[in-house]
């Protein structure tokens, strides 16, 4: 029996969000006129809030607001990583890193579900030790250099389940031949949470439901 561990990123492995705090880090270190266009990005945030739109626009939007339409190049790579070593320095929750490492330790293949954008969820995974980051994909140009724009859809929700299904059939896995456990720190990670074999809801205050599990990784 294959053992997996699929980790949600946001407020999961890390104690806050990643994506508004990535926009500003590039806005700032870049081109600080961009940071002018911070407010704009609050006032989307509320449109979706509103469900005016979905996550894909909104995130789309804020990329291209704040960054530019190029997200990854060579121009940008030592913004982004000074943005990664920030978030490994100072926003990994403690339990987060420990079970990370029981895990590992106890040979269960390490994967990172995330919506947030292989822009640098791909490298916080590497980082932490993950064996696959399966995140939001971008489109590229000739290049290779990612573009603000998603292809594909924003990995949420039942997307996660989807994406997943398709890295078991590249590693030549069969899901009956799999136990997987998942972590993620929200009710609208359901779709994954009841797809794996053990749900656990990581939160001081997080209520579980449907058999998942709760975990507090806010301390060591």
């Amino acid at each position: 029996m294959q053992r997996i561990a699929l980790y949600d990123l946001d407020r999961t492995v890390t104690r806050a969000p990643t994506f508004t705090p990535f926009l500003v880090h590039m806005a700032a270190n870049g081109n600080p006129l961009r940071l002018l266009g911070v407010p704009l990005w609050v006032v989307a945030m509320l449109g979706y809030k509103a469900k005016l739109y979905g996550r894909k626009p909104l995130k789309q939007f804020g990329l291209r607001l704040l960054v530019g339409r190029e997200v990854r190049n060579a121009r940008l790579q030592p913004r982004i990583d000074a943005f990664v070593a920030r978030q490994l320095a100072r926003n990994i929750q403690p339990g987060a890193r420990a079970q990370i490492a029981a895990d590992r330790a106890n040979g269960v293949r390490l994967v990172l579900v995330t919506a947030a954008p292989e822009i640098y969820a791909e490298a916080l995974a590497k980082a932490l030790g993950f064996e696959a980051c399966i995140a939001t994909h971008h489109q590229r140009d000739q290049h290779g250099n990612l573009r603000s724009a998603i292809a594909g859809e924003n990995n949420y929700g039942g997307q996660k389940v989807a994406r997943i299904e398709e890295w078991l059939a590249a590693q030549a896995l069969s899901r009956a031949d799999c136990h997987i456990t998942a972590y993620t720190d929200h009710a609208s990670d359901a779709p994954i949470l009841n797809f794996a074999d053990a749900g656990v809801l990581v939160g001081r205050y997080a209520r579980p439901q449907h058999g998942w599990t709760q975990a507090d990784w806010s301390a060591a």
